[in-house]
């Protein structure tokens, strides 16, 4: 039998449309939609490319449960018998050495659900998810700016309107393909694009600035302080701060930040004009200026410029951010960080604890604090915290200083991965649960622009696997904590969810699936007649005073080093490369991109293998000497194991958001003597079965 499903994109934050065709229920073919609210009928690469995805040989269908040091196939019984001996203790003694790091993939309705399971089923703080590696510092300063973070507050057809557009650190060919389209058309109508960023990125720009990592602040700040010196300071609304913020930049001089930032100063002064003459400027950032040291800050200094330079909440001006993971929006909204409860409310807040305690019919004592955030959850294991959940994430090779990650991984009493294909983390797990893929599941995703989007269920699941949130019960329920995890089917859970967002910053009542199948909605979504919210940033904000809340920032030189890493995506892969790596209509290289005046310092040629160290490990990867990068700087893709975070930081975070610095390692580079390019793993590394046998070397 034939149909056709029309679902999302399991990829990037445009989360584009597409109709899924089936024969006998295998999947065979993908169509995009031009009926797409967002891509309006495009769809890149990877999403092309996810059909294969679906029912790969690697494809997990069975439990699988470390016995004499190898993972074996077990009965749906044995593992939550397991899961139950080995966690149900830890509970009963101390919640909170238990944790539960989710993911930016997941489901908003799994979102909810992890978050509930984690604070009332198991009762522990300690869960957080990869979104933090993400999003977390441009969230932070809108946030403490204006008391709501959707990354952009405006549709993605408003970029069309702006005629300067500064994309900072964003990347947006290779990480986000489809808003191409918007930015083209802005092109068109005559906008300038400016691309701020240390590597050449391809795209639409007509200028590159390529300023070393960590100085974007000082750019910002620099236009504000030229633009409030030529009297064209028009803020956007009323607001606390002013003052401050300008005296923060006052002694900031167009020569200084030049050699501060490595570029030329003419260039400053004409970005600086360029965007005192714009209509509607925008300023666009991605991970560049967030993934700092500093990032909240970073990010507040553009809020500060695009603010009181009168263009923060006009369409097609402003700021906005570029969720990076398919559902790092909603991802970050209903619960699973570390500080959160659903609808954006926060655990710190007495009538937020209160409206989730009632609501879920538990005391309000009874809802843990905050708890531990990512990376700091990850240095604790084997010693704070015993056992661990990790769904839809592989932070062995994702996180930062991987393999000190690694380490406490590998020192935890137990460790469970809910997963669909055997990742590097999997396979140190003691209980991996086989879980449910995009084309599994219902349920719901929210787009960078806020936009929610239904997702539909055109496959079952293969073998023994179950989907996710079933499985989520089922460990509930193993623990003895199942009473309030029990749905007769998933239209339950979904319904609780948008109940439990009422009144929330993050407001999702107004919806349903029937709703969703007509059109897709931005929230806030109060009510079951409400159109939606193209544009939530505006005047009385949802701060104490109803006043923007500007937050003057430190313009501090970083240190200057010889070599910086930075990291990033290629167009080919996909986040730690668990799919992406695995399939054959996706293609990459893991090395390291660094120009050819670095190269010479080093001694280094192209494709030649090169040694390189980091704060927290080393790897060998072959040279790609290249002009796209910056002098002193060194680029590599985070797609591989045994590749860029072997060399960031494992304890570098931003002391606001928490985020770690994966943008500005420190580095030394070395030539090897051996002859030929080392190979890394492109799928699991064989002889990981054995958990204390994962090494940091290439297999």
């Amino acid at each position: 039998m034939s149909k056709t499903v029309r679902t999302t994109c399991p990829y990037c934050a445009v989360q584009c449309n597409f109709d899924l065709h089936l024969e006998d229920g295998l999947a065979v073919k993908i169509t995009p939609t031009k009926e797409c609210a967002v891509a309006g009928g495009t769809v890149c690469k990877k999403g092309l490319a996810s059909l294969s995805d679906l029912r790969h040989k690697d494809r997990l269908t069975s439990p699988l449960l470390r016995v004499n040091g190898e993972l074996r196939p077990v009965s749906w019984q044995e593992a939550l018998d397991a899961f139950a001996a080995r966690v149900g203790p830890l509970l009963d003694s101390d919640p909170a050495q238990l944790g539960v790091f989710g993911s930016g993939a997941l489901t908003n309705e799994k979102t909810y659900l992890l978050g509930k399971l984690a604070r009332v089923g198991f009762g522990t703080p300690n869960i957080d998810y990869n979104g933090r590696f993400c999003m977390s510092s441009a969230a932070t300063a809108m946030n403490r700016s204006f008391g709501l973070d959707r990354g952009l507050g405006f549709p993605l057809a408003d970029i069309a309107k702006s005629d300067l557009i500064l994309l900072f650190g964003a990347n947006v060919a290779e990480t986000l393909p489809p808003v191409m389209q918007y930015l083209k058309a802005a092109k068109d109508r005559g906008a300038r694009i400016v691309n701020i960023d240390p590597r050449a990125t391809p795209g639409l720009a007509q200028v590159q600035l390529s300023p070393l990592p960590g100085t974007d602040h000082l750019i910002a700040g620099l236009l504000l302080n030229l633009l409030n010196g030529w009297g064209r300071l028009r803020p956007s609304a009323p607001a606390d701060g002013t003052d401050e913020v300008l005296a923060a930049v006052q002694d900031l001089t167009l020569n200084g930040v030049a050699e501060s930032c490595g570029v030329d100063a003419a260039d400053l002064l004409r970005l600086a004009r360029s965007y005192a003459q714009a209509h509607l400027p925008l300023i666009l950032s991605g991970r560049g200026p967030e993934q700092q040291v500093n990032g909240t800050d970073t990010v507040s200094s553009l809020i500060n410029l695009a603010f009181l330079s009168g263009h923060f909440g006009r369409p097609g001006g402003g700021y906005g951010t570029l969720t990076g993971q398919g559902n790092g929006q909603g991802g970050r909204e209903h619960g699973q960080k570390n500080d959160q409860l659903p609808g954006y409310r926060h655990l710190k807040d007495p009538a937020d604890r209160q409206f989730m305690a009632d609501f879920w019919g538990v005391p309000e004592t009874g809802l843990p604090g905050v708890g531990l955030s990512a990376q700091e959850l990850f240095l604790a294991c084997g010693e704070e915290v015993r056992a661990l959940i990790v769904i839809g994430s592989n932070p062995a090779v994702s996180a930062p200083g991987a393999a000190r990650v690694r380490e406490r991984l590998a020192a935890l009493d137990f460790l469970v991965v809910i997963d669909v294909l055997p990742s590097e983390t999997a396979m140190m797990a003691d209980l991996v649960l086989p879980g449910s893929m995009w084309a599994e599941e219902e349920g719901t995703t929210t787009n960078l622009e806020g936009r929610v989007q239904r997702r539909r269920r055109a496959m079952t699941v293969p073998g023994l696997a179950r989907e996710d949130w079933r499985i989520m019960c089922d460990l509930a329920h193993a623990a003895g904590r199942g009473e309030k995890f029990t749905y007769p089917d998933f239209a339950a859970l979904q319904a609780e969810f948008f109940a439990a967002t009422r009144g929330g910053r993050a407001d999702y009542s107004g919806l349903s699936a029937a709703r969703l199948d007509v059109q897709t909605y931005q929230w806030p979504v109060t009510h079951d007649a409400h159109p939606g919210t193209p544009h939530p940033y505006f005047a009385p904000y949802r701060t104490p005073t109803g006043r923007a809340r500007l937050h003057p920032v430190a313009m501090q030189t970083p240190p200057r080093a010889a070599l910086t890493l930075t990291t990033g995506r290629i167009a080919g892969q996909y986040q730690s490369g668990t799919q992406t790596r695995r399939n054959p209509g996706l293609k990459g290289v893991a090395d390291v991109q660094m120009h050819p005046d670095t190269a010479r310092v080093h001694g280094l040629m192209h494709g030649q293998p090169v040694v390189l160290s980091g704060p927290d490990g080393e790897t060998t990867l072959p040279a790609n000497v290249t002009p796209k990068v910056r002098p002193g700087v060194a680029f590599v893709a985070f797609h591989w194991p045994f590749s860029a975070n072997e060399l960031t930081s494992a304890t570098t975070l931003d002391p606001h958001s928490r985020m770690p610095a994966f943008k500005s390692a420190v580095l030394n580079a070395s030539a090897t003597s051996r002859a030929s390019s080392p190979a890394l793993s492109t799928a699991s590394p064989p002889g990981s079965q054995v958990r204390t046998a994962y090494r940091k070397e290439p297999s």
